[in-house]
């Protein structure tokens, strides 16, 4: 009986003497581990503060002389966020830049499949809502017609053309359809006091 009971206790000793020499190597790895993950943190401090540099996609004209900006924008471009962009662009991963007074006509489609969209431009810098109470654009002209209706906006295959003079500012392109801009269906817009033009990604 004492046997047994010795040859049971000493197993248990064993287990217990491994498991905690296995706890010590683990920790010494985690350690060891931890260490290299502290670097990455450092990285997001040297992105570029501004977004990118500026680039002149086809989809945009800007005339210096005339004082005028061309922008096509379509609906559902691509099948990003369920086809819920502008030009293939969500969750404001592209922000156009317009000089300040420029004379701006924005040609809207739409060519998501299934869904009307609309195009409204509001100020910046707030949380997208899933409704939004006010469907006044922060310039007046720059939003299309019906912009929260789920049935009279923009309908698949049609398109509507809105024109605005541009004033100094941040703003946002969004669509004021429900859940549309909460889940993603905006991008940056910007009237440049400096005279700059582009798309910056």
């Amino acid at each position: 009986m004492k046997r047994v009971l010795s040859s049971g206790f000493a197993a248990i000793f064993c287990l217990v003497v491994v498991a905690c020499g296995g706890g010590e190597a683990s920790n010494s790895d985690d350690t060891a581990a931890a260490a290299p993950a502290a670097a990455p943190a450092a990285a997001p401090a040297a992105a570029e503060p501004s977004g990118g540099t500026l680039s002149m996609p086809d989809w945009m004209h800007v005339d210096a002389d005339a004082k005028t900006a061309t922008i096509d924008i379509v609906a559902g471009e691509t099948d990003a966020n369920n086809h819920w962009n502008f030009n293939g662009h969500a969750n404001g991963d592209a922000t156009i830049v317009v000089p300040e007074g420029y004379a701006v006509t924005i040609n809207f489609s739409n060519n998501d499949p299934a869904t009307p969209h609309s195009l409204v431009l509001i100020a910046a810098g707030g949380t997208m809502p899933a409704m939004f109470d006010d469907a006044t654009p922060a310039i007046a002209g720059a939003a299309t017609s019906n912009p929260t209706s789920m049935t009279d906006a923009t309908t698949t295959g049609s398109s509507e053309t809105i024109n605005f003079t541009a004033i100094a500012g941040d703003y946002d392109l969004v669509c004021m359809i429900p859940a549309h801009a909460y889940t993603g269906m905006w991008i940056g817009f910007e009237v440049s006091a400096s005279g700059e033009a582009g798309v910056r990604m």
